[in-house]
């Protein structure tokens, strides 16, 4: 092998050495932050209590928190019903795909209301079955205020212990 050959291959070996040693140590530098930040992050910002205060545990998963409405943003039933007269509220009994289901739960309810003696309104309320594809939803009376519709609600959880408030446009004459 000629003097030449052996200088051309040892300048090679020396540029692809020179060339992966940058790659080698941006590589060392790109690592080494990242595991800086994280410990950083937890050390100066929360005490390994702090942390567990903040981690959900099995329960905590169910309980509901309610975020305060500032007084600014709140409606009151006046509000409401002066951008629609027909906004109010209904107590949903049931959603169901089946016709047959919904009518008989419209029925119970009458049977049990029928029964019941104690109804807060002067008037009964009425039951309604609305079809919204795909599902057929039973829906009791027509109330302008929410604080009405909790009222009945609260009689009628006796009864169907499924049943809900929901928004709903409403016959405003057959509000109690």
């Amino acid at each position: 092998m000629s003097t030449f050959t052996k200088l051309a291959l040892f300048g090679l070996l020396l540029v692809l050495v020179a060339s992966c040693a940058p790659s080698r140590e941006l590589a060392e530098e790109a690592e080494a932050p990242v595991a800086e930040e994280e410990e950083m992050a937890v050390s100066t910002l929360l005490t390994p209590g702090e942390l567990s205060e903040l981690r959900l545990n099995a329960s905590a998963r169910f309980n509901t928190g309610q975020n305060p409405i500032p007084e600014v943003y709140r409606l009151t039933d006046e509000d409401v019903r002066d951008v629609d007269t027909n906004a109010g509220f209904r107590i949903q009994l049931l959603s169901t795909e089946s016709v047959a289901l919904a009518d008989s739960m419209s029925l119970e309810y009458y049977d049990w209301a029928g029964e019941f003696d104690a109804i807060p309104f002067d008037v009964l309320p009425e039951a309604y079955v609305t079809y919204r594809q795909p599902f057929y939803r039973v829906r009791i009376g027509d109330f302008q205020r929410r604080s009405d519709a909790n009222t009945y609600l609260a009689i009628l959880r006796e009864q169907f212990p499924g049943a809900w408030v929901v928004m709903d446009t409403i016959d405003p004459e057959l509000a109690p």
